[in-house]
């Protein structure tokens, strides 16, 4: 059973037609991963209206994440979907967060997100990236991949690209962790065109 509105969604509704509202709060968007790159994407969708995360990361929150990760000193030893419910619930109480903490390999990969709408990929390791493109390749739900967002500067590199019927990429497609760090600016800007491409899709506007 749906909730009722309550004041933030309220406050929202001049946004959107009904119909358009409707389909936000109904959705389902699966994020695996919930790092730099999930919390920021979460947080941006939370704030547009979508009320239905499923969200899997094993991690807990630690000092060294706060530089780009919208979590709280408090929060650190959290683990990470559970301080992103948190954070996510004190925006709009209304949401709903199916959150577990696996380690998601190729083949469980989607074990979780039968149900997703819309799939966001937001590990930070390149191994964990093409186990998750291997897995979709029979996905009929759009996918959003990352891949480069390290560093300072150039953000106008961070593009949006198409492959096939469903998957976008965001990302400069060659800065890596392992050779420079990330930090908030390119992260937050990454996350948050992962976000835009998923509100895209759901009101049927262009997204390249």
């Amino acid at each position: 059973m749906e909730h009722n509105q309550n004041e933030f969604e309220l406050s929202i509704q001049k946004f959107y037609t009904p119909e358009e509202l409707d389909i936000l709060q109904h959705a389902v968007i699966g994020i695996l991963g919930a790092g730099g790159i999930g919390s920021n994407c979460a947080i941006s969708l939370a704030r547009s209206g979508i009320r239905h995360f499923i969200i899997d990361d094993m991690d807990t929150v630690e000092l060294s994440n706060l530089n780009r990760q919208s979590y709280f000193p408090q929060q650190v030893g959290a683990y990470k979907v559970d301080a992103l419910t948190e954070i996510l619930t004190h925006i709009n109480p209304n949401i709903t967060v199916e959150k577990y903490t696996d380690f998601l390999t190729k083949d469980t990969m989607l074990q979780h997100f039968s149900n997703a709408d819309i799939l966001v990929e937001a590990f930070d390791k390149v191994e964990s990236k093409v186990d998750f493109f291997s897995a979709i390749s029979d996905v009929t739900v759009p996918c959003i991949m990352i891949s480069g967002i390290a560093g300072i500067g150039k953000s106008d590199e961070l593009g949006v690209t198409k492959m096939g019927d469903n998957l976008y990429i965001v990302g400069d497609k060659h800065s890596s962790i392992t050779d420079d760090c990330p930090y908030a600016p390119r992260v937050a800007i990454a996350a948050n065109k992962q976000a835009d491409i998923v509100l895209a899709l759901l009101l049927g506007k262009d997204v390249l």
